[in-house]
């Protein structure tokens, strides 16, 4: 048929034309690999979930076979590999800007706005947002930035928990001090492995922090029905800052929102009721630093502008082995200062080897509750943006095959690449949408 069903909680039936279909991707439900993200033409998704992943791939075979008869093109999948080795060509040639190649590999690493548990990730570029409420002090802080100078840059090859020397010694020390606990102990769980974070960059918690303003429920659900005390709210872009650089308890990175000049995450247009800080001053909109002018858009504009420098160009492949590569997890993760709790790692085949329902069930609640690094995408060093890939062999040689899903793996589990972007057609795919259609498509969000 031309099209399909889903009856959802207010028992109406949701139908979508396949027509529509211009995208798909593997996803989680939970930290079961039986998701599906479907996007649609009109710039947005749905995500539906079933009762395993054979029957998810059924579906998979089903969508594409129909599609590939009914438009003679493959229908692409982001969770495929050719599809990030697409997104790496295009990002190299121009053709994707730093936001969207962004997009594409946190859509590929499993990330998702449907998801709080895996929301794309996205990280700190700047490294000061002094504000200046402070009339004293307002003449001394800059309010132009000057992408040319790099001290006002954060250190893109550190994790956030590694960007204060002073704290990421204590993070050290407290991580000897676990494998020498371990080894008295002689503890062969998984879940004892040592670690240096015990908190993650990114967390449904942490993204619910950011988007308070337009997602007030959500919050008040986490919250049990009352919003957290003021001080420990989104109020300040500044004191967010200096606290994932001297709060132990906090290294959390960014969300795409911060580099989309068209949110309006920062501003308290509901007229919530946030309270007063201790001292006195009212929650509202987000303290923005003096070089916004006090205008949310302009400090969405400069952020952008931020990440789209030559010095963020060239510097973001090592935030990307941090996040997506070789830096991510195992000994590269533990070299870099990028070791995480081990329930942060725990996948399906983790999670099904948990005897115990009960063990199981809170493995679970942890992981979705405290954060999840994304799938590994890349097993070498991700390259430059003017860096000939073809010193690797080809870029089918960067890319990891993902333990944790399978979903760049080949074999009996059914798979279907996105086409290569087509050679000698500027800016087009091969599936007939255009590059700006796909930075759009990997960056529908349905909280809009």
């Amino acid at each position: 048929g031309s099209r399909s069903n889903k009856v959802g909680p207010s028992g109406k039936a949701h139908v979508w034309f396949m027509d529509d279909f211009r995208a798909i991707a593997r996803r989680y439900d939970g930290m079961k690999d039986r998701g599906l993200e479907i996007y649609l033409a009109k710039q947005h998704s749905v995500l539906l979930t079933f009762e395993s992943t054979v029957v998810r791939e059924r579906v998979i075979l089903l969508i594409s076979q129909h599609i590939s008869a009914m438009k003679s093109l493959p229908l692409p999948c982001f969770t495929d590999r050719s599809f990030v080795e697409s997104a790496l060509e295009l990002w190299q040639a121009g053709e994707l800007d730093n936001f969207e190649y962004l997009l594409c590999l946190n859509s590929a690493a499993g990330r998702s706005f449907h998801d709080l548990s895996r929301y794309p990730v996205f990280p700190w570029v700047l490294s000061s947002y002094g504000e200046s409420n402070d009339d004293d002090l307002s003449d001394k802080l800059p309010t132009m930035l000057d992408f040319t100078d790099p001290t006002i840059f954060r250190d893109l090859s550190k994790p956030v928990g590694a960007l204060n020397d002073e704290r990421s010694e204590d993070f050290l020390n407290r991580y000897k001090s676990m494998i020498q606990h371990q080894k008295s102990h002689a503890s062969q769980h998984n879940q004892d492995a040592p670690f240096m974070y015990g908190t993650h960059y990114s967390a449904p918690g942490y993204v619910l922090f950011y988007l308070l303003r337009v997602m007030p429920d959500h919050m008040l659900l986490l919250q049990n029905g009352k919003f957290d005390v003021p001080d420990r709210l989104f109020h300040s872009i500044d004191a967010t800052y200096k606290s994932v650089l001297s709060n132990p308890a906090d290294v959390k990175e960014l969300t795409p929102e911060f580099f989309d000049p068209d949110s309006d995450f920062l501003i308290n247009s509901m007229g919530l009721g946030l309270g007063n800080l201790q001292t006195g001053q009212r929650v509202n909109d987000v303290l923005l630093p003096p070089w916004a002018n006090k205008s949310a858009k302009r400090f969405l504009r400069q952020n952008r502008a931020a990440l789209e420098s030559d010095y963020c160009t060239k510097h973001l492949p090592k935030w990307i082995d941090l996040i997506f590569g070789i830096a991510s997890r195992g000994p590269g993760a533990k070299d870099a200062r990028n070791l995480f709790h081990p329930m942060s790692y725990i996948g399906p085949e983790d999670l099904e080897a948990i005897r115990s329902p009960e063990d199981r069930a809170c493995a679970e609640l942890q992981a979705t509750e405290f954060g999840i690094v994304p799938d590994q995408l890349f097993c070498k060093k991700h390259p430059g943006k003017n860096e000939n890939i073809g010193s690797w062999g080809d870029a089918d040689a960067l890319l990891a095959l993902d333990h944790l899903r399978e979903s760049y793996g080949v074999g009996d589990k059914t798979s279907f690449s996105a086409p290569a972007m087509m050679k000698g057609q500027q800016g087009m795919t091969s599936s007939g949408f255009s590059v700006d259609e796909l930075g759009s498509m990997v960056g529908t969000n349905p909280f809009d």
